[in-house]
């Protein structure tokens, strides 16, 4: 009886884990964008594969940027695809991306919910991690270069079952890594 509860357990967390990787799959349909008062999108560049900026560790997943262009906003959306042979199989936990620092005060992370993680993406699923940057692109001097990470934890995983220890409710054991990305280029220009 508890191997049929386990197992049911198991299935009803990773469908939990396909309804919020499908939640926040979409601009449109992320939940903490809703009450940003965004305004309509300006445009969204083509998506592009960030890069590690050094020797990233084995365990870094794929990594595809695009940006969303807003009057006063810029989200940024990291799609993570967890492929790497490193992690065997395991999943990947409080994935974030974060702007460390911007080279414009024109563009800087917004006050609040600056960001959107991924709590559990599994191996072989692609999910999206977001982040919101507050601009004045008037104040811009050209270019803003971004310093980017990459945050996540490598979950742990119960031997018996290959389910993450702490699935669903964020990565609480396991190693966690920063890895930084190669900088992202903003213009003025992209406002309008």
């Amino acid at each position: 009886m508890s191997s049929l509860l386990r197992a049911r357990h198991t299935a009803l967390k990773h469908k939990l884990t396909d309804a919020q990787l499908k939640a926040q799959a979409n601009l449109y349909v992320v939940q903490q964008f809703k009450s940003m008062n965004l305004g309509p999108l300006l445009h969204s560049t083509k998506l592009f594969k960030a890069r590690p900026s050094s020797s990233a560790s084995p365990t870094f997943p794929d990594v595809s940027i695009v940006k969303h262009f807003f009057a006063r906003h810029l989200i940024i959306q990291a799609r993570v695809t967890n492929s790497s042979l490193a992690v065997d199989g395991r999943a990947l936990g409080n994935i974030a991306f974060v702007v460390a620092e911007s080279s414009e005060d024109a563009i800087q992370p917004a006050p609040s919910t600056a960001q959107v993680p991924i709590r559990v993406l599994p191996y072989n699923a692609t999910g999206s991690t977001w982040c919101v940057l507050v601009a004045a692109p008037s104040r811009m001097e050209g270019t803003a270069i971004l310093t980017c990470e990459l945050r996540y934890t490598v979950m742990g995983v119960d031997v018996a079952s290959g389910t993450p220890l702490s699935f669903g409710q964020g990565a609480t054991t396991g190693r966690t890594f920063v890895e930084e990305i190669q900088d992202v280029e903003v213009f003025a220009s992209h406002f309008s």
